[in-house]
């Protein structure tokens, strides 16, 4: 027979055992979620992999329940110090969607479009004088992305406009910088992706394990 304070000493976990660290325990839980991701394979990834920038769209408007969603995600974007300096400004009215396509051509047929700007008087500033409003916009951008494609709303990030236009066209105010715009809205049947677009370089020119 089995000795049985063996057998269950060798199957008591690390949550078990009241003389492990916090940090141990999540060590643990970490560990059991990448196993599950590699076993199952990940869901965010097939959605990276798989989203496209659409530069085609359907006239019709972004429904509230989606729209609600992608500002939602943008709002959970983490940011420097957790200063949240990013502003952003939904462009949908015939005037503010005429205004944005006087500066840029590039905002092409998009119902909605995305003013994304950072408040500099709130972003964090380190040491060496670095400025993390940019990137903290930024990623609040990617992530409103992120969720809109799971939404089926398609978007492209532009930046191809002259910032001082577009800031006065918008009369922001002298404390916002201008990140980038991003137009959006449901893909046109005829919309594909870009050639290029799945063309990837290699981990191994991206990536330097140290």
């Amino acid at each position: 027979m089995k000795d049985k304070s063996t057998e269950m000493e060798n199957t008591t976990s690390v949550a078990e055992d009241k003389t492990v660290t916090p940090k141990e325990l999540v060590i643990e839980a970490r560990e059991k979620e990448f196993a599950a991701v590699k076993e199952l394979g990940s869901a965010f990834l097939t959605m990276a992999k798989e989203r496209w920038s659409v530069r085609k769209f359907k006239p019709e408007q972004i429904s509230d329940t989606h729209m609600s969603r992608i500002l939602e995600a943008g709002r959970h974007a983490p940011s420097a110090h957790n200063n949240q300096s990013q502003r952003v400004l939904i462009l949908q009215s015939d005037e503010a969607i005429a205004k944005v396509r006087s500066v840029t051509r590039w905002a092409f047929n998009a119902p909605t479009v995305l003013l994304v700007c950072t408040d500099l008087t709130e972003s964090w500033k380190n040491v060496d004088g670095h400025d993390s409003g940019e990137i903290d916009a930024a990623i609040a951008l990617d992530h409103m992305m992120l969720e809109a494609w799971e939404c089926g709303v398609g978007s492209t990030w532009v930046r191809g406009f002259d910032e001082h236009i577009m800031h006065k066209a918008f009369d922001l105010p002298s404390e916002w910088k201008v990140v980038a715009i991003m137009p959006m809205g449901y893909p046109l049947e005829k919309a594909h992706p870009a050639n290029f677009h799945f063309t990837r370089k290699e981990a191994s020119e991206l990536y330097r394990f140290l």
